[in-house]
């Protein structure tokens, strides 16, 4: 017989898998599912702040619609990504999970490339939302992602620069 905490534990495991497969893009994305997973007030960071601080121009902290409109712009440039999920955790009672993740991207006009991935969540109290994202990023790859990604046409400086004068 399933317990509250059992029932609750599958409704968080599977918004976290259905959020981490839609972090997988090709043009044919709608950008919007993911953040339709997250609450309205649900912010995103990226993590290291190492890399944060390597490359300034990048938002190391977005709400829900500024992922989405982020989301929006990669998807001009990318060929396919896909992810592979290679371990997750669920804490009902915390209303955390966690997921270990191998990102495989093509940008227009570069190679492939794999980049590891630690997603850490908190799901609201009924679990079929994540209110708070923090993805740990692969350094290495990421700086090679923003290579490929400038290559492609997607203008990361600009873009931080008119969300910083108030233009997005």
């Amino acid at each position: 017989m399933s317990s509250p905490t059992d029932d609750l534990r599958s409704i968080m495991e599977s918004t976290l898998l259905t959020f981490l497969g839609h972090q997988a893009l090709n043009r044919n994305v709608d950008p919007s599912v993911p953040a339709s997973m997250t609450t309205s007030e649900c912010l995103w960071y990226i993590k290291p702040d190492s890399f944060m601080t390597k490359y300034p121009f990048v938002d190391g902290v977005k709400t829900s619609a500024e992922q989405k409109e982020h989301m929006g712009q990669e998807i001009k440039i990318m060929e396919e990504s896909r992810n592979k999920i290679l371990d997750s955790t669920i804490d009902a009672v915390a209303r955390k999970g966690s997921a270990h993740v191998e990102h495989w991207t093509k940008f227009d006009g570069s190679k492939p490339s794999i980049m590891e991935i630690c997603w850490f969540v908190n799901f609201t109290d009924d679990g079929k939302k994540i209110s708070k994202v923090v993805k740990f990023i692969d350094t290495a790859e990421g700086s090679k992602t923003i290579e490929d990604m400038a290559r492609g046409g997607y203008k990361l400086e600009e873009e931080a620069a008119k969300k910083e004068s108030g233009q997005v």
